[in-house]
């Protein structure tokens, strides 16, 4: 079972200029990857009454340029096979064009490092938070790429303006980065920002792990959300019974 359990943070003054500095510096980024996303989506599509039956919209090598062929792993796959043993290890090549189309999340992230050196500002940014933004921006494109169980999409995306992007997150918390700094005031101990008090007036469940740490920016402050996980309590699913209308209908 998942939950969400949501505090209010009262980050010191420094801490607070960080924060909002990531915000800022977090939508550009997605702005930025979301602009490569709809690029290429659109320089690869062409209005049906006016599409060439026998050459590419677009050069080849234009639609492709600045994308590797190829990606190398840098570090073995969390995930494992019955042996225990990653099914995809450090070294193996994947390739980042399949069937024409570009393997974008894997892409992106890759080019992240090149990001921290052309703007030295991102290297204050921890390194799940950024990733976390392509994330977002994959998600984004899956919305308005691939219909939901009704057959619809979302609108085409639209970028972030000053104060429409409100949010970061850790992908990776644990109930270890809830802590009592040295005057016996509960923190979350936030990576590359530090013991951030904040308003713990309840407390997580024993069972309960701590999954996922988001900070959200409100009209009267910042918070965050946790997202806690139980796995030995059943996800409930609610049975529907049919009513004595419904039944008349067959």
């Amino acid at each position: 079972m998942l939950l969400k359990y949501k505090y209010k943070l009262k980050p010191h003054k420094s801490q607070a200029v960080i924060i909002a500095n990531w915000l800022e510096l977090a939508r550009k980024q997605y702005n930025y990857r979301l602009a490569e996303r709809l690029s290429w989506f659109e320089a690869t599509r062409t209005p049906v009454n006016a599409c060439p039956l026998n050459v590419s919209v677009v050069p080849v090598e234009q639609i492709y340029q600045n994308i590797p062929e190829f990606r190398t792993q840098t570090r073995d796959g969390r995930k494992k096979d019955g042996n225990g043993n990653p099914i995809t290890k450090k070294g193996d090549k994947h390739s980042n064009i399949i069937n024409g189309y570009v393997v974008w999340e894997p892409v992106q992230l890759a080019d992240l490092g090149k990001t921290k050196k052309l703007f030295p500002e991102y290297k204050s940014i921890h390194s799940q938070v950024l990733q976390d933004i392509i994330q977002r921006v994959q998600t984004t494109m899956d919305n308005f790429t691939k219909p939901d169980k009704n057959g619809k999409t979302s609108g085409r995306p639209k970028f972030k303006g000053k104060h429409y992007y409100n949010s970061f997150s850790y992908p990776q918390l644990s109930n270890a980065n809830i802590v009592k700094n040295a005057n016996g005031r509960y923190c979350v101990n936030l990576p590359k920002i530090g013991l951030v008090p904040l308003v713990y007036n309840r407390s997580i469940p024993e069972s309960f792990k701590v999954k996922t740490g988001t900070i959200i920016r409100a009209a009267d402050g910042y918070y965050i959300s946790f997202t806690i996980e139980d796995r030995t309590v059943p996800v409930e699913v609610a049975e529907i019974q049919p009513n004595a209308r419904e039944l008349k209908r067959y």
